[in-house]
């Protein structure tokens, strides 16, 4: 994307992530502050242990003369501790915030786009830029920005305090020094298209490892775990490869730098002495440069250790950027249309689906009028568009064509999150949590009492389950209602549908799960939740209600008329 090319440029905070989080580029500011006092608190601490050595050592000064020179020296060490102290502090404040306000935003940002976009994500790879991918942001927040900020500013003004003080030590290490970025410049590079690809291939093993997970009962009874288990392994060798090339790119690069430094400060050493044997110049002069010389260093060489460590992080960092970058539904203009004043109830006209990846359009031309109270019965073959009149509805996919309204209110008018309000939904494959059955029923209604729960279980053909469970409703149904079999997950889905309090009740495909008997008691031990509410079934055969206001029979292909009968 058009994104991209900014982010790879050097800078010391992304201005993607800086507008997104409050505060950050003033963060960058305060570790450039604090990198020019550190500066001027190098020069002082210098020229005063220079000063000592000089008084002491030529002119054979008394402790009491030289005292002044060495507490100047002792507060100098004092301010640039408490410098470092301060920055650090102020570093690890902003990844703290940063790496929260993202995990927040990417969290909000994936739930408002909806089951429609997260299906075609990788669950594994996502959790894993949200856990690991953000903590190692953490580490280019709290270490590599104050490092790059002193790198950027600490050795220019030692340079040009040098340059002030003896030319010949300043043009050696101006040589070395601009050797030093060339460095940073061509490890940086290697080492960001190294993490990368380490990155791609870490997501590529969490993706893998998951659906391993998920898929082991199916694997086990076709026998064929271990072919699961040879895709893990040959993933794992892939990340382990790709994390042994980009340490072999951290390590030359540091080995780089340390040469560099070294060298440098060799070199100044050698031109300082020889010219002070040649009488072209005083100890105390000499001294204070020779001081000087390795704090330039320093910094590029922390910054370039840091930098290697923070990569990881700022692959994940593009990663978010990227999701966050996904328009959500309600930012997408919706098609112009006449309103239809349906008054209260649910209105749809003229709708249109047509996905980015799927030639054709998916929907052409669907209208229904559903008054409180109605029963609408979406059926047709596999494909005909059944779930997606529903994900239009809930607004996970948006409509190319056409009009939804409630109550008078189209859609667009309203925010998502308060349009979802009006819904309560049963997907085909519905998801329990890693939780109590209590907690998995009140996820719509957190304050629904005890009794409620129970005369809903009861109705959904549960109550034996209930009286079974060794702590009634606060029993962990584990990762997916594992405890549980299909049918029984699908009944206590439909509980959750049924007890949350909204107008519209949509249910897709709601008996999959179960057999005719069950079906036949269901239909009229749910009637009492169903009163007064708009109710829309999408399945091949809709069984689960006792009679329908309307019935939709969507084509198989798309653009036929609707077959639509009371």
């Amino acid at each position: 994307m058009s994104a991209q090319p900014q982010r790879d440029r050097p800078r010391l905070v992304d201005p993607e992530l800086a507008a997104r989080v409050p505060g950050l580029r003033q963060v960058a500011v305060t570790a450039v502050a604090l990198a020019v006092i550190s500066a001027a608190a190098i020069v002082v601490q210098a020229v005063a242990l220079a000063t000592v050595v000089d008084r002491s050592l030529l002119h054979h000064a008394s402790l009491r003369s030289v005292l002044p020179a060495i507490v100047v020296v002792g507060g100098a060490i004092l301010v640039r501790a408490v410098l470092h102290g301060a920055g650090d502090l102020s570093a690890l404040r902003a990844a703290d915030r940063v790496v929260a306000t993202l995990r927040r935003q990417l969290l909000e940002h994936a739930l408002a786009l909806g089951p429609g976009w997260l299906g075609g994500e990788r669950p594994g790879e996502l959790s894993l830029t949200a856990t690991r991918g953000l903590r190692s942001l953490h580490t280019y927040y709290a270490r590599y920005l104050p490092q790059a900020a002193a790198a950027a500013v600490i050795p220019l003004i030692l340079l040009v305090w040098v340059g002030t003080q003896d030319w010949l030590a300043f043009v050696v290490v101006v040589a070395l020094v601009l050797a030093v970025p060339v460095t940073m410049i061509a490890f940086g590079r290697e080492a960001n298209r190294r993490s990368e690809r380490q990155w791609r291939r870490l997501g590529s093993l969490a993706g893998r490892v998951l659906q391993l997970v998920e898929g082991l009962p199916t694997l086990r009874s076709f026998g064929r775990e271990s072919q699961g288990r040879r895709e893990v392994e040959a993933a794992t060798e892939g990340v382990r490869s790709a994390t042994m090339r980009t340490l072999r790119v951290a390590f030359l690069s540091a080995l780089s730098m340390d040469m560099i430094a070294g060298f440098g400060v060799g070199f100044v050493a050698m031109v300082l002495g020889l010219r002070l044997l040649w009488g072209e110049l005083d100890l105390q002069t000499a001294m204070a440069v020779l001081l000087v010389a390795p704090e330039i260093f320093i910094p590029l060489r922390r910054a370039g250790a840091e930098f290697h460590a923070s990569t990881e992080g700022q692959a994940a960092a593009a990663r978010v950027v990227d999701v966050l970058a996904t328009p959500l539904p309600s930012s997408k203009t919706t098609p112009a249309g006449r309103l239809v004043d349906g008054g209260s109830g649910l209105t749809i006209e003229g709708l249109g689906v047509h996905y980015e990846y799927r030639e054709g359009a998916a929907l052409t031309n669907v209208s229904l009028l559903a008054r409180p109270g109605q029963r609408v019965a979406l059926t047709g073959p596999s494909g005909s568009g059944k779930s997606t009149v529903l994900a239009a509805l809930l607004r996970f996919v948006e409509p190319s064509a056409g009009i939804l309204s409630f109550d008078g209110r189209p859609s667009s008018a309203e925010p998502v999150a308060i349009w979802r309000e009006h819904f309560s939904w049963l997907p085909q494959r519905p998801h329990l949590f890693n939780a109590t059955l209590a907690e998995n029923l009140r996820l719509g209604a957190p304050h629904a009492p005890d009794e409620e729960l129970r005369r809903l279980l009861e109705a959904v053909g549960l109550a034996d389950l209930l009286a079974n469970l060794p702590a009634g409703l606060q029993t962990p149904v584990g990762h997916d209602g594992l405890t549980l079999s299909s049918g029984e997950r699908q009944r206590v889905a439909l509980a959750r549908a049924l007890l949350r309090p909204a107008p519209v009740l949509l249910l897709d495909e709601p008996t999959a799960a179960l057999d005719p008997p069950t079906v036949a008691r269901l239909v009229p031990a749910i009637e009492p939740w169903l009163s007064g509410r708009i109710v829309v079934v999408a399945a091949h055969e809709p069984l689960l209600l006792s009679h329908f206001d309307l019935v939709m029979a969507l084509p198989a292909t798309v653009g036929l008329p609707l077959a639509v009968s009371p």
